[in-house]
């Protein structure tokens, strides 16, 4: 099996852990709630580790005759509060987190070969409730070198 799931998995871990550490590593900042997808009902501080991967392809890079595999995987940051420098600095800190569990071990448990976040889209605005929303979507990029399980090359030969 492609290893998307085994890296999602790791990565839900990985944010839960710091969700738990939170208070330690980011003293005075809200914990937010971690989530195995998105929650139904939307919580004001949370991180979301998205369900299903995106962006997957298949490229030649790895080596001759072995393909990369490079994918997505979704990390969605939300922080709500009155206040504006709140809720900015609270999401920041998420996105900040997202980061760190990423670099502390790139490779996700050895479920990808090396794996990037970057943010892809971060914004703050005001509702009608005089609450001010904070949100980011951290895209960790995954890449997997050449790995093809034996029992398919067995199958197509």
């Amino acid at each position: 099996m492609v290893t998307f799931q085994a890296a999602r998995d790791e990565l839900y871990r990985r944010m839960a852990k710091v969700a738990g550490s939170f208070g330690e590593l980011y003293p005075g900042v809200q914990a937010p709630k971690v989530y195995d997808g998105f929650p139904t009902s939307e919580p004001p501080f949370y991180i979301a580790v998205d369900s299903i991967v995106d962006t997957a392809t298949m490229g030649g890079r790895a080596v001759p005759g072995a393909g990369q595999l490079d994918f997505t995987i979704h990390v969605m940051c939300f922080a709500r509060h009155s206040d504006q420098a709140t809720a900015s600095a609270t999401l920041l800190a998420y996105v900040d987190a997202v980061f760190n569990a990423v670099m502390a071990d790139q490779r996700l448990a050895m479920s990808v070969d090396n794996s990037f976040p970057s943010i892809e889209a971060a914004g703050a605005s005001g509702d009608s409730s005089k609450y001010h929303m904070a949100a980011a979507s951290v895209g960790v990029q995954c890449s997997v070198f050449a790995k093809c399980p034996q029992k398919f090359r067995e199958v197509v030969q």
